[in-house]
C-alpha cells in the first residue's frame, strides 16, 4: 500500500469511528459521575453508622473549655465579692490611720488567680439543707484495682438505704419523686439544678463527668440523693450511641460486669443507678439478668426510665430482691412549655390512681423553670415530694 493510500485509510477511521469509539466519551462520564455517586453515598453512610460513636468516644476524653466566672455577691452586697477584694488595696490607702489605731477589718472573701480558669462548683445549695450520711462508709464499699465499689455491709446495710435522704414514712399522701438524668456534662445547667431545685429532688449524673465527685459531693451537700446513670444499648445502635462503656446485648456477660464495674467505680454516696437509653439491653433478659442481679448484690436500688413496654426489668426485679424505681413520665420529650404542663397533670392522676409517681427529666431550662413552679403547688393538689428511695417497691405496676 502507498504512503497516500495509508494517509486516506487514517483519514477515513478519523472521519468514520466505530460504533465504541463513538460512545467512549458517554462511558467515560458514566464512570466520573457513579464515582462522585458512590463517594457521597459511602460519606453518608459513614455520617449516619459511625460518627455518633466516634463523636461520643472523643467527647469522654477530650478535655472541657473552661469558662472563669465572677464570684457571687455576699449577703448584703450590691457588688460581686471579686470586684470589692480588687478595689479594696485603694481604699484602704486612702482611709488607714496609723497602726495603733487601726482595727482589724473583717476578712475579704478569697480573690480567684487569674490562672484559675475553672468555675467553680457550688459547695451546697439551698437553706439548711438535710444532713446525708457521709461517704464512703468504709463498711460499705470494696476496694479494687479500679477503685472503690458499693458493698452491702457485713451487719446487712444496704448503700441505698444508708445514703438515703431521710423521709417520714408515716406520711400517707400520693408521693412523687422527681429525678432530673443528664447531670454533669454541662456547667450551668448542673449548677442551676444543684443550686434551685429542693433536696428532695433526685439528681442522676453522668458517669464520664470530668467533675463527678465534686459535682456529687455538692448535690449531696445540698440534700439531694443522687444516681448514676448506666449507658445501655438502646434501639438504632449505632446511630443512637450513649457512650463509652456502654452495656450491650452481644457481649459476653463478663464484659458487660467489666464495664459495670468501671462506671460503679467512679464515685461513692450514690443510692443506686438509672439507665440511659437502652430500650434494646433492656428488653433482652439474657444480657439483662446478670447487670441486675449485680446490683442487687451490691445493695443498690434501679431507677428504670425507659418505656414499660420495651422493658423487661419489672418482671426480673422481684425475683432477685432488687429495689425498682419505674418511671412514670419523662415530662420534656418535646421541651415545650404546653407539652411539659400536660404531662405532670397525667403524673398528679397516677400518683393519686397508683398512690406513687416518678418524673423523669432534663436539666433544660425550660423544664427546671416549669417544675420549681410545679413543686410549689404539690401541697394543694394533695401530694408529697420525696426522694426516689421512698418510691422503691411502693408503685403499683400494670
Amino acid at each position: 500500500m502507498s504512503a497516500e493510500s495509508e494517509e486516506l485509510s487514517d483519514a477515513d477511521d478519523y472521519l468514520n469511528p466505530s460504533a465504541f469509539q463513538r460512545r467512549l466519551p458517554l462511558y467515560a462520564l458514566f464512570a466520573v459521575a457513579g464515582m462522585a455517586v458512590a463517594t457521597f453515598l459511602g460519606i453518608i453512610l459513614w455520617l449516619e453508622l459511625s460518627s455518633d460513636a466516634v463523636t461520643d468516644e472523643m467527647r469522654a476524653v477530650r478535655p472541657q473549655v473552661n469558662v472563669r466566672m465572677l464570684a457571687s455577691a455576699r449577703p448584703g452586697q450590691d457588688e460581686p465579692a471579686e470586684k470589692d477584694a480588687t478595689r479594696e488595696p485603694a481604699e484602704k490607702d486612702a482611709t488607714r490611720e496609723p497602726a495603733e489605731k487601726d482595727t482589724t477589718p473583717e476578712p475579704a472573701a478569697p480573690r480567684s488567680s487569674s490562672k484559675d480558669r475553672t468555675p467553680q462548683i457550688p459547695k451546697s445549695a439551698g437553706a439548711a439543707p438535710t444532713v446525708l450520711h457521709p461517704h464512703p462508709d468504709p463498711q460499705l464499699v470494696e476496694k479494687t484495682d479500679i477503685g472503690m465499689l458499693p458493698v452491702i455491709g457485713t451487719d446487712g446495710r444496704q448503700p441505698w438505704r444508708v445514703y438515703s435522704r431521710p423521709f417520714n414514712a408515716l406520711e400517707k399522701r400520693p408521693r412523687v419523686a422527681i429525678v432530673i438524668v443528664g447531670l454533669g456534662v454541662s456547667f450551668n445547667a448542673t449548677e442551676s439544678v444543684v443550686q434551685d431545685l429542693p433536696g428532695e429532688v433526685t439528681l442522676a449524673f453522668e458517669p464520664f463527668s470530668s467533675k463527678l465527685e465534686e459535682w456529687i459531693d455538692a448535690a449531696r451537700g445540698a440534700g439531694h440523693e443522687v444516681l448514676l446513670n448506666i449507658p445501655m444499648e438502646p434501639r438504632g445502635y449505632p446511630r443512637n450511641d450513649p457512650g463509652p462503656f456502654r452495656l450491650m446485648t452481644g457481649l459476653r456477660p463478663d464484659e458487660n460486669k467489666r464495664r459495670l464495674d468501671w462506671i460503679l467505680s467512679r464515685m461513692t454516696g450514690y443510692v443506686g443507678v438509672s439507665n440511659f437509653q437502652g430500650d434494646r439491653f433492656a428488653g433482652n433478659k439474657t444480657a439483662l439478668q446478670p447487670v441486675l442481679r449485680e446490683l442487687a448484690r451490691r445493695g443498690l436500688l434501679f431507677v428504670d426510665t425507659v418505656d414499660q413496654t420495651a422493658s423487661a426489668i419489672t418482671g426480673i426485679a422481684p425475683d432477685i430482691k432488687l429495689p425498682l424505681v419505674v418511671g412514670s413520665q419523662t415530662v420534656d420529650e418535646v421541651a415545650s412549655r404546653a407539652d411539659i404542663e400536660h404531662r405532670l397533670s397525667v403524673i398528679e392522676t397516677i400518683a393519686k390512681k397508683q398512690g406513687a409517681a416518678v418524673v423523669i427529666a432534663h436539666p433544660y431550662p425550660v423544664s427546671i423553670r416549669i417544675l420549681k413552679r410545679w413543686i410549689g403547688g404539690l401541697g394543694e393538689m394533695g401530694l408529697e415530694l420525696t426522694p426516689i428511695s421512698a418510691v422503691a417497691n411502693r408503685q403499683t405496676l400494670n
